[in-house]
This record gives C-alpha cells, structure tokens and sequence, in this order.
C-alpha cells in the first residue's frame, strides 16, 4: 500500500509540512509526493518515498506503476518513513521539546522581571 500526498502547485505550499505526509510515513507506508519544496526535501532524504511532478497526471500515473512493481522497494521506503518518524517528529519528542521551549521562556520572563 502507498499513500498519495497531492496538493495544487502552488508557491506557497513550497515551504508547508503537510500533515498527510507524517500520517502516512507513521504508517509505515510509501509517500507518492505531489507536493514540492520542503516536504518534497524531507520525504526524499529520508527516502521514503517518490517525487512525481505535480499537475503532470501521465507523471503521478508512471510514478505508481514504478512503486507498484517493486513491492520491496516499497517496503523500505515505507520503513524509512517510519524510522523518520520515530526519530525526529514522535508525539513524545514534539512534546518533550515544546515542553523545553515553554520552561526556556518561563526562565528567560523570571529572570526579566527580577531585573537579572
């Protein structure tokens, strides 16, 4: 099974993280990746998935068939996925830095006000 991320080529999807593309690399499943620019970037270091231009259906088509005929292929690229995932962008993780980064502010604010 792979999963398709499609959105309209845009410009300003260039610099967006669609949420699809985490759900299904958490999945463990292959991205076939309509979308360029940052995601585009993530998804190819990691190589977990296929860049297949977007607005260009005959592209997405031959990009399917290609991850279609290789199941072992795509087994690795959906392992890649999820290895990505589960080191860099957990819930746990997330919430552990986030967590760092309220207890940062907490101190930069105490120490503010007390003149330090």
């Amino acid at each position: 099974t792979v999963c398709l991320a499609i959105l309209k080529p845009l410009g300003w999807y260039k610099t967006t993280y669609p949420n699809k593309v985490f759900d299904a690399m958490a999945a463990g499943r292959p991205v076939i990746l309509c979308i360029d620019g940052v995601i585009r970037r993530l998804v190819e270091d990691a190589k977990a998935g296929i860049f297949a231009e977007p607005g260009n259906p005959s592209a997405l088509a031959d990009t399917i068939l290609q991850v279609v005929d290789d199941p072992e292929k795509c087994e690795v690229m959906g392992k890649n996925g999820l290895a990505l995932i589960n080191k860099d962008y957990s819930r746990k993780q997330i919430a552990d830095q986030f967590l760092a980064l309220l207890d940062k502010l907490r101190r930069e604010n105490a120490r503010s006000n007390t003149g330090g």
